[in-house]
């Protein structure tokens, strides 16, 4: 497919940053829990939510090459038909490990 020749973007939807964004900290270890969000040619932007992802990252890695060693991976994709519209903490919910 060719590009909106207005905004030089593709038509089909990519992958372009986060939102919907939660986390939690556990000792000297941060959890971020977030949803994937899209770019799109066709103008609507972030409508194709589609992996719920998790970075891990220990707060004492404050350099560059400390930062490197996080760990950025996906939980779960949506299926056909499905939407994956955020993630939250409920009371009682079992911490993660």
């Amino acid at each position: 497919m060719g590009n909106n020749s207005a905004t030089n973007l593709p038509w089909a939807p990519a992958t372009d940053g986060l939102r919907n964004i939660t986390g939690q900290v556990q000792g000297n270890t941060v959890t971020i829990w977030a949803v994937t969000s899209t770019v799109s040619g066709n103008g609507d932007q972030g409508a194709d939510p589609n992996k719920l992802v998790v970075v891990t990252d220990t707060l004492s890695n404050t350099t560059a090459s400390g930062a490197a060693g996080e760990t950025f991976s996906t939980v779960r994709s949506a299926g056909t038909l499905e939407v994956l519209r955020g993630v939250s903490f409920t009371p009682g919910t079992a911490q993660m490990p």
